[in-house]
């Protein structure tokens, strides 16, 4: 029997793109009737919402690019940049990086959302806001644990699958696809705009598509997804410590707050030290520098 890898190796991105979006409406279309009988046990309960959450992510987002990665090459790791070493050194910067911008994203989710749509649009800005509310809501009641066997599996299922599958989707399978046909710098913005739009939470759009941006250079300067991923990662998980920390009784000022309002001038120095740390990352990266 012929070896299956590689078949649509010589296809053009448009196929590329079919077999990516057949693949995953399919494997959508296949396990959504598990998601029903699964959620139907009960509706309102967070550890069924949690289940459902965790298959739909393997399913949706980590499948479909290695089945692409399989069909589309002859190398199914070096394809989704799954094929290089961690460098321990290189993750370390990243991971600071993603501390240092935290009072720049809030500022620019604050600016986002004072966004007013025309007159006309009511019923699209009435969407997007029930949109974002919905959103916010779930996260909250995901978020709300009081034990650690509670923050470690938050911590799989809300920063390192997601963090895994949708930087293998975006940056492994989507901006892969899209720069063997476009400049790798328009590959990434538009990726990045993809990534930001399907989350459907509008009023954190403009800091969710930057941050795409930066984990799509991130791949491209190094060629390692491991990268990005750790980005991703460490965005997720800052987010779940606090909360967790915060929903024990502990003290703690509102981390989505910081950098805006009365701490405005955070927000600025954050944005002034994340254009420093991008450069120096490329930098790094570039030349392979590893001096501060």
């Amino acid at each position: 029997m012929a070896n299956s890898q590689g078949i649509f190796i010589n296809k053009g991105v448009f196929f590329k793109f079919f077999i990516l979006f057949s693949i995953t409406v399919f494997l959508t279309l296949l396990v959504t009737p598990v998601i029903a009988i699964v959620a139907n046990q009960n509706p309102t309960s967070v550890g069924i919402i949690k289940i459902t959450q965790l298959i739909m992510s393997i399913v949706i987002l980590i499948i479909p690019p290695f089945v692409l990665a399989y069909l589309c090459s002859d190398n199914t790791l070096q394809f989704l940049h799954l094929n290089k070493k961690i460098n321990l050194m290189d993750v370390f910067f990243v991971f600071l990086f993603m501390l240092i911008v935290i009072p720049f994203v809030n500022l620019l989710s604050d600016l986002n959302h004072q966004l007013v749509l025309p007159k006309a649009m009511v019923g699209l800005e009435t969407w997007m806001k029930n949109s974002e509310e919905n959103a916010t809501q779930l996260t909250v009641k995901l978020l709300n644990v009081h034990n650690i066997q509670g923050l470690i599996f938050n911590v799989f299922l809300i920063s390192m699958i997601p963090a895994f599958g949708e930087e293998l989707f975006f940056r492994g399978a989507i901006q892969g696809v899209m720069q063997q046909k476009l400049n790798i710098k328009v590959a990434i913005w538009i990726t990045a705009i993809i990534f930001s739009t399907i989350h459907l939470q509008f009023y954190g759009f403009l800091p969710r598509m930057l941050l795409g941006a930066f984990f799509g250079y991130l791949l491209f300067w190094s060629e390692n997804i491991w990268l990005p991923i750790a980005a991703h990662f460490t965005n997720n998980f800052i987010a779940i410590l606090f909360y967790y920390f915060k929903n024990n009784g502990y003290k703690l000022p509102d981390i989505d707050s910081v950098g805006t309002g009365n701490t405005l001038w955070l927000g600025l120095a954050s944005g002034s030290l994340a254009v420093f740390g991008f450069f120096w990352l490329k930098k790094r990266f570039q030349t392979g520098i590893v001096n501060l």
